[in-house]
């Protein structure tokens, strides 16, 4: 009755074997959730939404959350939680020994994607 509200992330996360693939656990007008899987030492470069909110909640392993473009980061492990506002730029590196693993709920779906040009994220 309600199967299409209750989702197992553990189904989604898949592995990459260069970049971090964005697999859509479910979309609607409202949202899309997402989950991701990085391998140690793989990136999501600078990006943006600049038209809504893109929250991560990570589950597993650790690694560097960088709010802007400056270089300064904060750290990711599980039980955090990392809000990018409408418009603020964001981006992940793993710098552990085990897969990073978060849940991004991308709200409104349609929110845009715009990359942030600056040195790669993995060189930080």
């Amino acid at each position: 009755m309600h199967q299409d509200r209750v989702f197992d992330s553990a189904l989604f996360f898949q592995a990459g074997e260069e970049v971090p693939p964005r697999v859509v656990i479910t979309e609607s007008s409202d949202s899309a959730v997402v989950c991701w899987h990085v391998e140690p030492g793989q990136y999501i470069e600078l990006h943006a939404h600049p038209s809504g909110q893109d929250t991560w909640i990570v589950l597993a392993g650790e690694g560097r959350y960088f709010p802007d473009q400056s270089g300064h980061f904060l750290p990711l492990r599980p039980g955090v939680v990392a809000v990018a506002t409408r418009g603020a730029i964001h981006g992940a590196l793993n710098t552990g020994s085990t897969a990073l693993r978060f849940v991004s709920v991308v709200s409104p779906a349609e929110s845009g994607f715009e990359p942030v040009a600056v040195e790669r994220i993995a060189d930080r």
